[in-house]
């Protein structure tokens, strides 16, 4: 399993000259998802070679203009080409519901079908979307209106697989796949059989990547979401370590030393920021923060890209 990640736009608030508005775009080689879709992501998408046709799902972390002035267009532009797949969409039910119905209404009578889940976030984990080896949870970020934070997760196999064994234990073929992709079956004689009974085990199988959604001030349900082996944590950083803490997270959001310490709590692997405020000219600035708290940390610029495997 071979998961991209590329930050098509990493700012806040307003865009920049270097730096568009919040848009990641994230391809397992079935999907093309976007995470947000701030003003300019097209343009983006075009510049790193991607059709708004092959645009798969969409996910929306909350309702604020830098993160959904984009998705207007988008859509305009996927009904001019002719696009006929259908397109999901996910947010939460404050709105993206109507934005999505109104935007759609501009463009008249579009060839293509918009499936939108909406999703109230809690500060437990909620399941959004399952499909073939890919899982999309939400949890609440901390901000000034809901805002969905989301864990994307793929499963895949952790290694070789016996049949010869497997046949051996009387696993009946029905149950190959899921000890193949790591997990724990009971037979129906109460047997208990783990994947490294019959796979000869190479990795985790599992690609955890977490969004906070670019906005939020330092939760703990963004930590209790990251927990369990998130290669990734891409995290609020809109502000510097020497901008006052309570001021910064009143407004909703953080500072690169608050990211750091969520992504040291939840053990993750590796952490980037972003939504990273335009008047800082120099991110590795914020990064540099940041490492004195959690040392596996990189400030996102735009175009910027990260391969993830299992």
């Amino acid at each position: 399993m071979l998961v991209r990640i590329t930050f098509l736009g990493t700012g806040a608030g307003t865009p920049g000259k270097d730096r568009y508005l919040p848009a990641i775009l994230i391809e397992d080689g079935l999907r093309k998802i976007l995470l947000d879709a701030g003003e300019g992501v097209q343009y983006r998408l075009f510049e790193v070679g991607v059709s708004p046709l092959k645009i798969t799902h969409i996910f929306i972390s909350h309702l604020h203009g830098d993160h959904i002035f984009g998705l207007p267009g988008l859509l305009a532009t996927m009904a001019m080409l002719g696009r006929k797949e259908d397109l999901v969409i996910s947010g939460p039910p404050t709105g993206i519901t109507n934005f999505v119905k109104s935007s759609m209404e501009i463009v008249g009578d579009p060839p293509f079908h918009v499936r939108i889940y909406e999703v109230e976030p809690s500060i437990s984990t909620k399941d959004v979307i399952n499909e073939e080896n890919f899982n999309l949870q939400c949890v609440l970020a901390r901000h000034t209106v809901p805002d969905c934070a989301y864990s994307l997760n793929w499963r895949t196999y952790i290694g070789k697989f016996n049949p010869e064994r497997a046949k051996e234990l009387g696993v009946p073929v029905t149950l190959w796949k899921r000890l193949h992709m790591g997990e724990t079956v009971v037979l129906d004689d109460g047997r208990v059989i783990k994947p490294e009974d019959v796979v000869e085990v190479k990795g985790s199988g599992l690609v955890k990547i977490v969004y906070t959604g670019g906005d939020t001030a330092p939760t703990d349900s963004v930590i209790d979401i990251s927990r369990g082996g998130a290669q990734l944590l891409i995290h609020d950083s809109t502000f510097s370590a020497v901008e006052d803490g309570s001021l910064v997270w009143n407004q909703g959001h953080s500072r690169s030393v608050d990211a750091a310490r969520v992504a040291k709590e939840a053990g993750v692997e590796r952490l980037v920021l972003t939504h990273i405020s335009n008047r800082y000219s120099d991110p590795e600035l914020l990064a540099a923060e940041a490492s004195e708290v959690f040392m596996n940390v990189i400030a996102a610029r735009d175009l910027m890209s990260l391969v993830i495997t299992s």
